[in-house]
């Protein structure tokens, strides 16, 4: 029997080369259609994914489609496919959809956090999934500087140099930054989609922002500038997590 299912990821990055099936390394779509390839009697299985994220980063709400032939009801795939995948890789949900449904190109929102560990000493527990960040930061330019991305608009100043699509306009419909409690900050950022490492590119000049060495007025003329070497330095990939996807209806 073939069915078309959605399956919704989470995932800790640290062990994986990122999203993308590639020649070598550990990949999460490389893992989960190794997972189904067994599950459907050793058949080849492509899974589509929402959102490629890069190597070292998280997911807590990745969303995937593949079309499966098999006879088994959703709650005993789920279990079979849990217990197939690695500890790193878990599957939340299994839901039949139908066959015009695409991961990436259905989606209407991307929302990615990017955290940040504020204290002193760099929390152990934290280390893995936040960037250790004990400096002052002056967060009312920040929010300044945060006030001013949203917009459609050209984002080629915060694109990393494999990035290979089309058109670079993306919709960024919210910018923020929460730190309560202070040591354990995020920023959150969602929009239509994203650019290869543009929320790492972001935050990387955001940064800057809030210790002095660039000024909130700057964030215009960067984003108008499109070149990449205006903006700040690409943040460290393991504080960066895939939040929430949104599809029609949700």
């Amino acid at each position: 029997m073939r069915r078309h299912l959605r399956i919704d990821l989470a995932y800790d990055g640290t062990d994986f080369s990122g999203w993308q099936v590639q020649a070598k390394g550990r990949t999460v779509q490389g893992t989960l259609e190794a997972a189904l390839f067994r599950l459907q009697g050793d058949r080849p299985v492509r899974v589509n994914g929402a959102g490629r994220t890069d190597a070292g980063a998280h997911a807590r709400a990745q969303v995937a489609d593949a079309f499966l032939e098999t006879d088994l009801g959703l709650p005993e795939l789920n279990y079979a496919l849990l217990r197939m995948l690695p500890a790193d890789l878990r599957a939340i949900r299994l839901r039949e959809v139908p066959e015009s449904f695409h991961a990436r190109r259905d989606a209407v929102s991307k929302t990615y956090r990017y955290r940040l560990d504020r204290s002193n000493h760099g929390d152990p527990f934290l280390s893995r999934y936040a960037l250790h960040h004990p400096y002052a930061l002056d967060v009312v330019a920040m929010q300044e500087a945060l006030l001013r991305l949203p917009g459609e608009r050209d984002w080629s100043a915060f694109a990393g140099a494999k990035c290979k699509v089309k058109s670079r306009v993306r919709d960024l419909r919210e910018a923020s930054f929460q730190a309560e409690p202070k040591e354990d900050a995020y920023f959150s950022f969602t929009a239509n989609g994203f650019l290869t490492h543009m929320v790492r590119n972001l935050v990387g000049t955001l940064l800057e922002v809030a210790r002095g060495r660039t000024s909130p007025e700057q964030i215009n003329r960067i984003v108008a500038s499109r070149d990449r070497a205006q903006a700040g330095p690409t943040a460290p990939a393991h504080g960066l997590l895939l939040w929430e996807i949104r599809y029609p209806g949700e």
